[in-house]
């Protein structure tokens, strides 16, 4: 079949939309109709080149839809379910899956930047040419084929633009603040950078019951959005940025600390916002090529924790359904997250708005 899809052929860009051959799918397969995808910013680091992609592809890693056909020995979903796609599943079987520890799953995490499906092969193809799949579910399309270990079944009452940030945004920024963080009641959380990540460790925070939520960025737009989703303050990021926390907190400091950005000099010197035994989480992934410092003595003394925070820092598929729980439960607005829609075609509209970083999410619309 033919399906409209956005390509990325080379760093830097441009991306494209256009027609592409997709084969039908083969064993452990299935063909999902996407409902919506959201424009994240590891997709745009894939076009600018700050994280690496096997080129060319179909970019997009959150989405959600409508199981259309399914290949054969297909056990675990079936036509006309609605699903999230899940672009680190697990195997259940490594060393790490056994340990808790199912996001950082060898298996899954080889396989998603490997640009193809489980046999090693891609069902996308331009001309007779193979097309690589991006994370494994390459959601920017009209229809893709995806593995069946990465369909996590949806309630019917879940929206599939909801349900498609859960996917991924969501995702890690709640599992930073719940599972890295390990946000109590009453704790004093900051959150430094009001974008997708930022604004859903924001909501995380208010999930775990945090009594003070301070959301930090340049962009004074997001103050409204960030008091809306949780947020109890909203201080700009300026140079008095962490002596207005210290000020908040009498001195003291927070008690979790959450980088969104992933910027080096952020994760440097908002470490002297965490309180003595407080926790500094790094959830926002600078380019490979940075290097982040700090002052060991005063870390040693302090006795601060810093930890990294990858995806949803739990078993992933668990937390998609977890989440859309807390959603349908009204504790989990992820809908005031999304505040631009736009349709395939408009796709580089929706990277000018990601980049520009003055609005919400951005969602690619099927429906």
């Amino acid at each position: 079949m033919q399906v409209r899809a956005v390509t990325l052929d080379s760093v830097g860009g441009p991306v494209r939309v256009e027609q592409l051959d997709l084969e039908e799918p083969r064993h452990g397969e299935v063909l999902v109709k996407l409902g919506a995808s959201g424009l994240c910013h590891s997709d745009q680091h894939a076009i600018s080149g700050h994280h690496g992609a096997e080129l060319p592809c179909v970019l997009g890693h959150e989405g959600a839809g409508e199981v259309v056909s399914i290949g054969p020995e297909v056990r675990t979903v079936e036509i006309g379910d609605r699903v999230a796609l899940n672009w680190i599943p697990s195997c259940g079987t490594c060393f790490f899956c056994l340990r808790n520890q199912q996001h950082l799953c060898s298996d899954g995490s080889q396989r998603i930047w490997s640009g193809y499906l489980l046999d090693g092969t891609s069902r996308i193809s331009r001309n007779g040419q193979p097309i690589f799949h991006y994370c494994g579910i390459s959601t920017w399309s009209e229809y893709m084929v995806v593995a069946e270990v990465n369909c996590q079944r949806i309630p019917d009452s879940v929206p599939f633009e909801v349900a498609a940030l859960i996917g991924c945004g969501v995702a890690t920024g709640v599992g930073a603040a719940i599972q890295r963080g390990e946000v109590s009641k009453g704790d004093v959380v900051v959150v430094v950078g009001a974008g997708g990540v930022g604004l859903s460790a924001v909501m995380g925070a208010q999930l775990a019951g945090a009594e003070r939520i301070i959301s930090v960025d340049r962009e004074l737009a997001k103050e409204s959005l960030s008091k809306e989703l949780g947020a109890t303050d909203f201080i700009y990021a300026g140079e008095q940025a962490i002596e207005e926390v210290l000020t908040i907190t009498q001195g003291r400091g927070a008690d979790v600390v959450i980088e969104a950005v992933g910027v080096p000099a952020l994760q440097e010197s908002w470490l002297a916002a965490v309180r003595r035994g407080g926790t500094f989480v790094y959830v926002g992934i600078p380019s490979e090529t940075d290097v982040t410092k700090i002052f060991t003595a005063d870390f040693i003394r302090s006795e601060k924790s810093i930890k990294g925070s990858y995806y949803a820092a739990m078993d992933s598929a668990l937390a998609i359904d977890q989440l859309c729980a807390a959603y349908l439960e009204g504790r989990l607005p992820v809908d005031k997250l999304i505040t631009k829609r736009i349709a395939l075609e408009n796709i580089q509209v929706g990277l000018d708005a990601l980049v520009a970083g003055e609005q919400g999410r951005v969602i690619i619309a099927n429906e």
